[in-house]
């Protein structure tokens, strides 16, 4: 059976086959066919009016200069031995290859998860569509643990990840990916944290600056100007043993308790905000990650940021057993 993308493919190519190749169409046949037909020189012999055309096309028996108009011969289309076969054979083939390494990493990434994370719902067909109509396209394997990711966690929770998440997604290259992941040991609750008086690039010295405004076009973070700052009024405050500590959720089943020095005043953590595309993604990256080891980097991080250093010690408290436990305490 012929799969979604042959069968469009076909219908472009039969539509040029019989009408005049315009500037779009001339366009979309060398997207089609670059990569094999575009190596070769352009024929000195042709007339001005061929120059003027795709003669790398002619070159390869795929298009002829009939009646004065560029037309892709019919023999081309639909034949599988074809240039134009062998060029969509490739492409498909390499797209299943991609669609099979992601679906071996949501494999992965479902077979570390028990069994009542699971959530009984099953994902609808128009995500998972287009699930795989993104993750097809995707060749570096950080970006297929991403999509591989993204999926395990829909199949967790269902309805989880909206359509506008799996686009703004699509659209990140393999550097946005890794430069939002240098950002996560910053991140915690939504939030960038951050020291105001410094710029963003020099806050987040490994990622650049460019990057970093390429995540704010993306709709990940909300924007790195002076404005974009926002500090914590008050934190939530637990009370943990014999006192009242302030804490900031990581999600909701790990909080950071903050153990403050007695003179401190004001606790209130400058940040740049996340958008909702952002958190989301937030949250699929920790979904990968070890708690500990995110709590680690994160209080690392912390040690450049003026606001945390009214605190000497740092403690995560996990939901465990249905309880609220000390996991981890980091004293400096």
């Amino acid at each position: 059976m012929t799969d979604p993308i042959t069968t469009l493919a076909t219908s472009a190519a039969t539509t040029a086959a019989t009408t005049a190749a315009t500037k779009g169409t001339t366009k979309l046949l060398d997207l089609l066919f670059s990569k094999h037909v575009l190596k070769h020189k352009r024929l000195e012999t042709l007339s001005d009016a061929q120059n003027k055309k795709d003669a790398k096309l002619i070159e390869q028996g795929l298009m002829e200069f009939r009646d004065g108009k560029f037309v892709l011969i019919d023999e081309q289309v639909g034949n599988p031995t074809s240039p134009l076969g062998l060029i969509l054979s490739q492409h498909h083939q390499n797209q299943s290859e991609n669609l099979g390494k992601c679906l071996s990493k949501t494999y992965e990434h479902l077979s570390e998860r028990e069994d009542e994370e699971i959530n009984d719902e099953q994902i609808s067909d128009t995500f998972f569509n287009k699930w795989m109509n993104y993750s097809k396209e995707v060749s570096e394997e950080e970006l297929q643990d991403l999509w591989g990711n993204i999926l395990a966690k829909e199949i967790t929770e269902p309805n989880s990840i909206n359509f506008l998440v799996l686009n703004t997604l699509s659209l990140m290259s393999k550097n946005h990916l890794q430069s939002f992941y240098n950002l996560i040991s910053f991140i915690c609750d939504g939030h960038i944290y951050c020291n105001p008086t410094l710029s963003a690039h020099e806050n987040y010295k490994k990622v650049n600056e460019s990057t970093l405004n390429e995540l704010v076009d993306l709709n990940i973070i909300k924007g790195f100007l002076p404005d974009d700052i926002y500090y914590s009024e008050q934190l939530y405050d637990v009370q943990i043993k014999d006192k009242k500590l302030p804490i900031i959720y990581i999600d909701s089943k790990n909080f950071i308790a903050f153990h403050l020095y007695e003179n401190t005043e004001n606790f209130q953590p400058y940040y740049y905000p996340l958008t909702s595309i952002g958190k989301k993604l937030f949250k699929i990256a920790l979904n990968s990650m070890k708690i500990e080891e995110y709590f680690v980097n994160l209080i690392s991080s912390f040690q450049s940021i003026p606001a945390f250093k009214n605190c000497y010690s740092y403690e995560l408290i996990s939901l465990i057993d249905n309880e609220w436990q000390s996991r981890i305490k980091i004293d400096l």
